[in-house]
């Protein structure tokens, strides 16, 4: 078994990036028609950001964004490479799918037009584009990942129950709060690439504020020659904070 942590610095740095390259262009800030629209946004510049990771031969990127009130979304499909834009009223019907997207025809899901070069970094960069491409357009309630921190120390109090709590710990890296466990402590927190025969882990521990304050470590599992992950998250522990929008 082969197993790599990274320095959460750099992991912060690349999601820094990521998060500026995935905003939404200035014609779309401020008011915009209600419901889906074909968004003018490059998201071939999200995927520039990436390094280690590049879109398949054939393949170009489509993004939809959503109005909602004050409330955003959006999504970025692989299309087949030159397409034509299709608006969302002629996008064939889809399946039960959250907020009904728009698809073109042709399109499928981001992460299953993405190649890489193999390396740990690589699937950690895979494990970071996904979050921060799902969150493209987000906006107040549409927001769920950019409020959340990948760890790489356990909380305060994890160890002594009796630290007490100041308000300026809470901007740390790692928070304070009266936590509740539910199971050990891990040992490893720091952002940590796995692997073991064909099969390619990257395991994150995640602090997320909203609602019931929690810590969830998040296990992005990806098979033999592809970066397209299936996840699975375990709650470590919840708190007494927290915030709805």
């Amino acid at each position: 078994m082969k197993s790599i942590s990274f320095p959460i610095a750099r992991v912060d740095r690349l999601r820094r990036v990521a998060e500026r390259a995935r905003e939404l262009p200035d014609e779309h800030r401020g008011p915009s028609p209600e419901g889906w629209f074909a968004s003018a946004y490059d998201a071939h510049d999200l995927i520039r950001v990436f390094d280690t990771l590049r879109l398949k031969a054939g393949f170009a990127l489509q993004a939809y964004a959503l109005n909602e009130g004050m409330d955003g979304n959006g999504i970025i499909w692989g299309v087949p490479a030159e397409p034509s834009l299709v608006a969302p009223e002629e996008c064939p019907d889809l399946p039960v799918m959250w907020l009904d997207p728009p698809k073109p025809p042709g399109a499928v899901p981001l992460m299953q037009a993405i190649e890489g070069d193999g390396s740990p970094w690589s699937y950690l960069s895979a494990s970071i584009l996904r979050r921060e491409a799902a969150e493209f357009g987000a906006s107040w309630h549409g927001c769920d990942w950019s409020p959340q921190k990948i760890l790489s120390e356990p909380p305060r109090q994890a160890d002594d129950q009796d630290v007490p709590v100041r308000e300026e710990d809470r901007a740390g890296e790692a928070p304070a709060s009266d936590w509740t466990w539910r199971g050990p402590v891990p040992k490893t927190w720091e952002p940590t690439y796995v692997e073991r025969d064909s099969t390619k882990r990257v395991v994150l521990h995640i602090y997320n504020p909203v609602g019931e304050e929690q810590i969830y470590r998040a296990t992005d599992t990806y098979p033999a020659d592809s970066y397209d992950c299936t996840t699975r998250t375990r709650v470590l522990c919840t708190g007494s904070g927290g915030f709805i929008y």
